[in-house]
């Protein structure tokens, strides 16, 4: 039973964690939009900027979890 409990937990901070670096690269998207409509950026340094920042979450999530394979049984 614990083992079930642990599982579950550790699921939940899986999808936590996936939710927030998503929710980060949302909102990364909406400000460079933003920025382009406000002529703060050009499309170029926009995409430019969003890209290295996506890559950095990238880099993140690797060190969260290096591997991607899973047990099939959790």
């Amino acid at each position: 039973m614990e083992k079930v409990a642990a599982a579950r937990e550790n699921v939940l901070d899986e999808l936590q964690t996936e939710w927030l670096l998503t929710d980060m690269k949302s909102k990364i998207t909406q400000t460079a939009y933003h920025l382009i409509d406000d002529e703060v950026y050009t499309r170029k340094d926009a995409a430019y900027a969003m890209l290295e920042v996506v890559a950095l979450i990238e880099l993140e999530e690797k060190s969260i979890r290096p591997d991607d394979v899973r047990d099939p049984y959790l």
